[in-house]
């Protein structure tokens, strides 16, 4: 159904301008740097011409077909610009214009009046007041047009009732190594909303995990239907916003939205199978788990690391959140404790955690992963607590092929994350989620554990 939403052959910028610094001019700008390979068609009644493309007078005016329209022009403009999209059977509008039911009356009645237009043509409506589409297939990006990104197709989607949470998504997503499928803001949801975009998301073949921040939901009940049923095959993350009475308040001036009960929210998420995340950190980092291609038969997980302060933290983020740090069999501790010894390693625990103790420098770079491999055959999955640098590119090859062998999923530690942003972001993308500290790690874990767990009963 929004398939060409997302992936248009034409798009008309209604209120394209030559002034980058305008919003009808650094989308425009922005389709092209980004390799849109369709038609663009700038909307401007009073220019001939806009950044080297053919401008014209209104919609009407287009000789084309029109997929999508993208309107940036002021809200009390928006009802002339919906006939006309509607008298064009352009598809789908995205309405970036704000100014409609988040300022109080007055606007919730010019945005009824501007839907009812739109539905008496058959015009789907993003919006009003959003951010719009991330779209790498397309190369259509007018949510971060300002940031320089690659467009690189992924296979996480995101939906967000607030452009700001569009954009932190994207960007600190792709910082930690997330690639994105797709990405809608919603804004107002008055039309289109989070029920259309889960639905469509679920049967989307590039689409393998389902992200969103929500603010307040309209169709609570046909919500947790949907994913329900989507989330017997994609895992569904959602930040859930406006817990508090200060919150509540902002999410009705922002999106105009009803912020409901908290606890309501969390019993009914927890009924259809959504993991809630309390946070952005939460969001991408469940995401960042959720990527790795190898469920968790389990929830024994075998803890590695260098420095013994690591195991202690590692093993208490784990148990305190119903992971079990089982003792290695006396075979597994036999195998690990004669391979150490053979490298004339000083010091070392086998027990689980396996501390190493700064194995001999000659044989660095082999240690882990070895430990590694022999810990895989008696847990469900493996936290690696490692100095190693993890921007060493055949090193991270070499993690992700032990981790094919195994079938199991491996987990990795930065100590230093500050330093470590570009390793992190290497590992995520070769399937090995990698995490700043072992407390996100473990609840990232134990998140992966329990959604398996639910999918499997």
């Amino acid at each position: 159904m929004l398939e060409l939403l997302f992936n248009p052959s034409s798009i008309a910028l209604i209120g394209a301008s030559n002034n980058v610094w305008k919003s009808g001019g650094f989308f425009l700008k922005s389709l092209v740097a980004h390799g849109f390979r369709g038609q663009f068609y700038p909307v401007n009644p009073r220019e001939s011409e806009i950044q080297g493309l053919r401008a014209y007078p209104s919609v009407l005016d287009i000789p084309g077909e029109v997929d999508l329209a993208i309107m940036t022009i002021p809200a009390p403009a928006a009802e002339e610009a919906m006939s006309q999209c509607a008298q064009k059977e352009v598809k789908f509008v995205v309405m970036h214009t704000a100014g409609f039911g988040e300022t109080g009356d007055e606007g919730r009645e010019l945005e009824d009046r501007v839907i009812e237009i739109a539905r008496r043509g058959g015009v789907r409506v993003v919006g009003p007041n959003c951010m719009g589409i991330y779209s790498p297939e397309a190369g259509v990006n007018t949510i971060i047009p300002f940031i320089e990104l690659p467009m690189e197709m992924g296979d996480v989607a995101f939906v967000g009732q607030s452009g700001w949470a569009c954009e932190t998504f994207i960007v600190s997503g792709h910082d930690r190594g997330l690639r994105l499928s797709r990405v809608i803001s919603s804004g107002n949801q008055s039309d289109l909303d989070a029920v259309d975009y889960l639905q469509y998301f679920g049967t989307d073949p590039r689409t393998r995990v389902i992200a969103a921040y929500v603010e307040g939901v309209k169709r609570g009940r046909e919500l947790l239907q949907v994913a329900g049923e989507v989330s017997k095959r994609k895992p569904i993350i959602i930040w859930k916003a406006g817990k508090t009475a200060a919150g509540a308040r902002a999410v009705a001036s922002h999106t105009g939205s009803l912020a409901g009960s908290d606890l309501v929210y969390d019993g009914a998420f927890r009924q259809a199978g959504i993991i809630r995340a309390q946070n952005m950190e939460e969001l991408i980092d469940f995401a960042v788990a959720f990527t790795c291609p190898y469920p968790p038969a389990g929830n024994r997980v075998g803890i590695i690391v260098e420095a013994g302060g690591g195991a202690v933290a590692a093993a208490d983020a784990c148990e305190s959140l119903g992971l079990q740090i089982p003792p290695l069999p006396q075979e597994i501790q036999d195998e690990l404790r004669h391979y150490l010894t053979k490298i004339k390693s000083p010091a070392y625990a086998v027990r689980n955690p396996v501390d190493l103790v700064w194995p001999p420098f000659a044989e660095y770079s082999r240690v882990l992963p070895r430990c590694l491999e022999i810990m895989t055959k008696a847990v469900d999955a493996v936290l690696a607590v490692t100095y190693y640098p993890l921007t060493d590119e055949p090193y991270a090859q070499g993690m992700k092929e032990l981790m094919e062998r195994a079938g199991k999923p491996l987990f990795v530690v930065a100590p230093y994350p500050t330093r470590q942003g570009e390793g992190l972001s290497l590992y995520t993308r070769k399937g090995v989620p990698a995490f700043p500290t072992a407390e996100r790690a473990a609840k990232a874990i134990s998140e992966l554990v329990k959604y398996y767990e639910r999918s499997e009963s």
